[in-house]
């Protein structure tokens, strides 16, 4: 069995409502392929003919606003991250988040099951250098494959089709810096990272713009977001195998789902469960805590335990 975790920051369930909606504005095929519907926060658990839509809690217990820095550290380690520092906090984990991901990161877990690990997300030069300073600003999701030894991918990785850009998934940002990459469509980063993730038990991949420019009261730049994480989605699906892989998307919080606001919101996020074993998968998650345990359990009731 293959796993795969798609993070994509700031991706909540929102009203069924155009006017707040940008969802219903974008083409969105793969999301409609799966479901027949845009997904709203109205709608409780999904079922599609191969997917299952959980909406799932962020908030986790914890007055205020979710944040990427907490909801990530959740994510990837199964910890209520605010509760444990008594605040949602973000962009970036503090001292007491990168201890948690340091002990616990869903990555170290496994390694130490014996279970093989990838990071899909590549990562420019200039940020190996900054890294080797110590001066590179580093997500929990990456914090969280570092402390699990995971290979941080490069340019030469995107170059092969063996990592993904989480900034830029046709590889502009790279070719206009003068890299020797390709330009390549999001449906081929998504069957890429898909590729990627069949030769290992457990891979994660980062995506950030649908954060972004939720932040950002550009609706053309929300949609062209949309558009291409939904295109990335549909490459992921036309290369995996229904019977062997899972993909989880999922979220860290609300953001771009309501183009009214240019911040954070309180509602639940969509974690879309696509492929192999998803309604075990479906049964076991409902808040932000859920997913990592439910990564470890289908691990090892696959046989993989060694």
């Amino acid at each position: 069995m293959h796993i795969l975790l798609v993070f994509c920051d700031g991706v909540g369930l929102g009203d069924d409502d155009p006017a707040t909606n940008p969802f219903f504005h974008a083409p969105m095929k793969t999301l409609r392929a799966l479901f027949g519907k845009i997904p709203t926060r109205a709608d409780g658990i999904l079922y599609g003919e191969h997917a299952i839509l959980v909406p799932t809690d962020a908030r986790l217990g914890v007055p205020g606003l979710p944040q990427s820095g907490t909801g990530q550290t959740t994510i990837f380690t199964g910890i209520n991250a605010p509760a444990h520092i008594g605040e949602h906090l973000g962009p970036y984990p503090n001292d007491a988040l990168r201890e948690l991901l340091k002990q616990h990161s869903i990555f170290k877990q496994l390694g130490a099951l014996g279970f093989s690990t990838a990071f899909g997300n590549a990562y420019p030069p200039f940020f190996f250098e900054r890294l080797q300073r110590g001066k590179a600003r580093r997500t929990a999701t990456l914090q969280a494959a570092i402390a699990g030894d995971v290979r941080v991918r490069d340019v030469n990785h995107l170059a092969r089709g063996e990592a993904v850009s989480g900034l830029s998934m046709n590889n502009k940002f790279w070719v206009e810096s003068g890299a020797s990459v390709p330009l390549i469509t999001a449906h081929i980063a998504g069957e890429n990272l898909m590729r990627l993730a069949q030769q290992f038990d457990f891979t994660a991949f980062e995506y950030a713009p649908t954060d972004m420019v939720g932040h950002k009261d550009n609706h053309a730049d929300i949609l062209g977001v949309l558009n291409e994480v939904d295109e990335f989605w549909g490459g992921i699906v036309a290369q995996m195998n229904l019977e062997s892989d899972l993909v989880i998307i999922t979220s860290d919080h609300g953001n771009i789902e309501d183009w009214t606001v240019k911040g954070h919101t309180l509602n639940p996020v969509p974690t879309i469960l696509l492929g192999a074993r998803r309604a075990e998968a479906a049964e076991k998650i409902r808040a932000l805590t859920d997913i990592a345990p439910t990564v470890l359990d289908l691990l090892r009731d696959a046989g993989k335990f060694h």
